[in-house]
C-alpha cells in the first residue's frame, strides 16, 4: 500500500512515524495548504515524501494509490470526494465527515468504483475491543456500562481567552463530541449496535460548541453512559457491569492498555495492547484488507461507521450544538 498523506498536525506525525516503521504500508507524498509550506517541507525532507500545496496536483500523483486525509474535520467529506473521484482509495480520521448523510454518500462512491474507504480509528482492530467481544457472556446480564474521556485539551487555554482554534470551532465541526467522545461511542456501538435512543447533555463554551458532556445511550436492557471532556480532567476508563462481574479498561478506550475480567474476587488480564497509542494496528488491518482485495470486508465496517455517524449526529442535535 503506498500513501499519500493529507495535513500536517500531531495526527500526521503519529501517521508518518508508525508508516515508516511498518513493512506494510510506504509514505509517497504530502500535500499541505500553501500557508504551512515551511512545516510541510520539515515533514517532507524527515520521511522522504514529495511535498505538494495544491490538492488537486497531488491527486494527479501515479506514486501513492491510497490518501490518508489527516485535516479539519469539516474538509473530511470534500477532500474524501475528491480523492475517490480521482480514483484513490481513502483512510479518513474520524470523525469520518461532519453528517451521517455526507458518510453514505462517500460509502456509495466507494462502492461503485470498487475503491476502499476506512475510517482511522483503532478500536475494532486491537486486541482490547476484540478480547471485551469474546468475555461479554462472562459477566452475566448486562445492566450499566460507563465510558469516560476526560483531559483538557491542549488548546483550551486558547478558548478562554476567545481566541477560537479548530478544536473548539463549529465552522470546522469542533467540540468535544466529535474529537473525544466518539472514541466513547465507536467502543459502545461496536459492541451492543444501535441505540433504541440517544441523548446528549452538554456544557457549551461562549461560542455555543460542546466543551465536554455526557452520552446517554438507551439499550433494551441496560444504559451506556458516554462521557468526554476537553475542558477538564479526570481518570479515564470503560467498566461494562453485568450481574456476575464486570469488564474494565483502564485509560481512553482509544488507548487503553489492558483489560481485565472480575468475577467475585477473582480478577483475570484478558489482553494488552503493546501498540496502544499508534496506528499500526488499523494501518495493518487496512493493508490485509488491501493485500486480500476484501472490499467486502471493508464495506462491511463502514456500515458501523455510518451506524456512528447517525448517533453522533443525533446527540449534538439533541443538545442544540450547531455546526455553521
Amino acid at each position: 500500500m503506498k500513501i499519500g498523506i493529507t495535513g500536517n498536525g500531531m495526527i500526521v506525525e503519529r501517521m508518518l512515524e508508525d508508516i515508516a516503521e511498518l513493512p506494510v504500508a510506504e509514505g509517497k507524498a504530502i500535500c499541505v495548504r500553501p500557508r504551512s509550506r515551511e512545516k510541510g517541507e520539515i515533514l517532507a525532507e524527515r520521511h522522504g515524501l514529495k511535498l505538494y500545496t495544491d490538492y488537486e496536483a497531488f491527486l494527479q500523483s501515479e506514486a501513492f494509490d491510497t490518501v490518508y486525509i489527516g485535516i479539519v474535520n469539516s474538509e473530511h467529506y470534500r477532500y474524501a470526494k475528491l480523492a475517490l473521484e480521482a480514483g484513490k482509495h481513502v483512510i479518513c480520521e474520524k470523525p469520518f465527515t461532519v453528517s451521517a448523510d455526507e458518510t453514505k454518500e462517500l460509502v456509495r462512491m466507494a462502492r461503485e468504483r470498487k475503491l476502499f474507504l476506512w475510517e482511522a480509528f483503532k478500536i475494532p482492530y486491537s486486541p482490547i475491543f476484540q478480547a471485551v467481544q469474546g468475555q461479554l457472556d462472562k459477566i452475566g446480564e448486562i445492566k450499566l456500562v460507563q465510558c469516560n474521556y476526560s483531559r483538557v485539551s491542549s488548546r483550551f487555554r486558547q478558548y478562554q481567552e476567545k481566541m477560537v482554534l479548530p478544536a473548539f470551532d463549529p465552522k470546522q465541526a469542533g467540540g468535544c463530541l466529535y474529537d473525544i467522545n466518539i472514541y466513547n461511542l465507536h467502543f459502545v456501538t461496536g459492541l451492543f449496535g444501535r441505540p433504541k435512543k440517544v441523548h446528549y447533555y452538554a456544557n457549551k463554551g461562549f461560542n455555543g460548541i460542546d466543551t465536554s458532556g455526557t452520552v446517554v445511550l438507551e439499550y433494551e436492557r441496560f444504559w451506556a453512559i458516554c462521557t468526554g471532556a476537553k475542558d477538564s480532567t479526570s481518570p479515564s476508563y470503560a467498566v461494562i457491569q453485568g450481574t456476575e462481574g464486570c469488564i474494565r479498561a483502564e485509560g481512553p478506550i482509544s488507548s487503553a492498555r489492558t483489560v481485565e475480567l472480575l468475577v467475585g474476587d477473582r480478577t483475570r488480564v484478558l489482553a494488552r495492547d503493546e501498540e496502544s497509542g499508534t496506528l499500526k494496528g488499523e494501518l495493518k488491518a487496512f493493508a490485509a484488507q488491501y493485500d486480500a482485495k476484501d472490499l467486502e470486508g471493508c464495506y462491511e465496517m463502514l456500515e458501523h461507521s455510518i451506524l456512528v455517524m447517525e448517533v453522533l449526529e443525533t446527540a449534538r442535535k439533541d443538545a442544540g450544538v450547531e455546526f455553521s
